[in-house]
């Protein structure tokens, strides 16, 4: 072979050897998170093998996004796990508390219609085909069973105060001995349209949960509690002011409602109760949102008023198309869309070795502290975080994924390989 054929040949050579290498490296076979982690079949359970520790006196179950199927779906099956093998009967949703104690009124209601219900919530993140199953469920249970040993549902959520207040108004007429005359007055008068009206009456809605807290029937103490969710939401601070501040008294007064509906439940001789919401609030630690160890998650605030007695699972997918609200469309306007996202999450590509795409991972549970498993846990790794509000800018700085430590955020993480988009009824 000629000098000349023996340089081209070289150089040919290595410009395969060159693409080769780019191949591997856009294959993740080396560095991504496309590949096997080594005793990962053996650390991971199926849904029916994973356990919730008996001493938690709270479980939560965060949602990677607010607009897969399969995170709401979870809620009811962690909700059955904690009746069937728990001490818990009721759930605590993200959404604002008035609300909430109407579906909660319907699940108590054979008559009820929860599909209309469900429509007539402030967002429809939660009108959903999933939600009305996990409804249903809890309705037939309480089919059987008296108020006191009833499943409940509540909602910790202080923006959507008005709610409360409508709520109320509505029992002036449905169960008028629960409030004096005067309160009932009081709370006709209030146009709930205009929080000028009645942010200037905190000091009324403070003495009425007062008194409803004296009587000795738990659904008094229910109602008690809205009044003191309606002052959460008139003292709160300006969104567009502060946004950072009002994102961590938001996550705290949901902490303090929880411990409220906790203490409701134990005297109803329940030690457990199960709170969802989506993964940036249930998670341990400082908010994702805002590079501020001091602005706390409502996860970390619930660790610490329970005095660690809290069991945080997370929820997470490697592939996911997402229905999301597009950022900017209210009222008339409003409009939700599917997104296509990858959370780049080695963790949750393991799904793809268990059967039907999913499996729990029980951190609490990994002792092999040599272990790849173990290793990934405890290491930074890609998470998805989708929050509601798309906006393409997201897409180009990929801000719907975030790099976490999962064992510093979470107790355990259901894993999915592939998210599907929830589908609202309504919209």
């Amino acid at each position: 072979m000629t000098t000349f054929k023996k340089v081209w040949a070289g150089m040919a050579a290595l410009i395969i050897a060159f693409f080769a290498v780019l191949l591997v490296l856009r294959s993740g076979i080396l560095f991504g998170a496309e590949k096997k982690i080594d005793g990962i079949e053996e650390a991971g359970v199926s849904f029916d093998e994973f356990k919730i520790p008996e001493n938690v006196r709270v479980v939560g179950i965060g949602e990677a996004t607010h607009g897969n199927r399969e995170f709401q779906t979870l809620k009811k099956l962690v909700l059955q796990k904690l009746v069937n093998e728990g001490d818990g009967r009721a759930i605590a949703f993200e959404i604002s508390a008035g609300e909430a104690e109407m579906l909660n009124d319907a699940i108590h209601n054979e008559d009820s219609d929860i599909i209309g219900l469900l429509g007539k919530q402030s967002y429809p993140l939660y009108d959903t085909e999933e939600i009305a199953d996990l409804l249903n469920w809890m309705r037939e249970y309480n089919k059987n069973v008296s108020y006191e040993e009833s499943l409940m549902f509540y909602g910790v959520d202080m923006q959507g105060g008005y709610t409360s207040v409508e709520y109320m108004q509505s029992l002036c007429e449905s169960d008028p001995d629960i409030f004096t005359q005067e309160e009932k007055a009081k709370l006709l008068s209030i146009d709930t349209d205009n929080r000028e009206t009645y942010s200037a009456d905190k000091d009324f809605f403070v003495e009425m949960g007062k008194r409803l807290n004296t009587a000795d029937d738990v659904y008094s103490s229910q109602v008690a509690a809205l009044a003191d969710v309606i002052v959460q939401y008139i003292e709160a601070p300006d969104f567009e002011t502060d946004p950072a501040e009002y994102s961590s008294y938001r996550d705290r007064c949901m902490a303090e409602n929880l411990k409220c509906f906790s203490e409701l439940e134990e005297s109803r001789g329940y030690t457990q109760i199960l709170i969802t919401a989506h993964n940036g609030h249930v998670m341990k630690g400082s908010s994702a949102a805002y590079d501020d160890e001091n602005l706390l998650t409502m996860g970390e605030n619930i660790n610490r008023l329970f005095e660690g007695s809290y069991f945080c699972i997370g929820s997470e997918f490697y592939n996911t198309c997402v229905n999301i609200h597009t950022a900017g469309t209210y009222d008339e306007e409003y409009e939700r869309a599917d997104h296509e996202y990858c959370s780049d999450d080695p963790l949750a590509y393991q799904a793809k070795f268990f059967d039907d795409g999913w499996y729990c991972l029980d951190f609490t549970k990994l002792n092999d502290t040599d272990s790849a498993v173990y290793k990934t846990v405890h290491s930074l790794v890609f998470t998805g975080l989708v929050g509601e509000g798309y906006n393409v800018l997201s897409d180009i700085s990929k801000s719907y994924r975030m790099k976490i430590v999962p064992a510093d955020r979470y107790d355990a993480v259901v894993y999915y390989y592939e998210a599907n988009p929830i589908d609202p009824i309504h919209y």
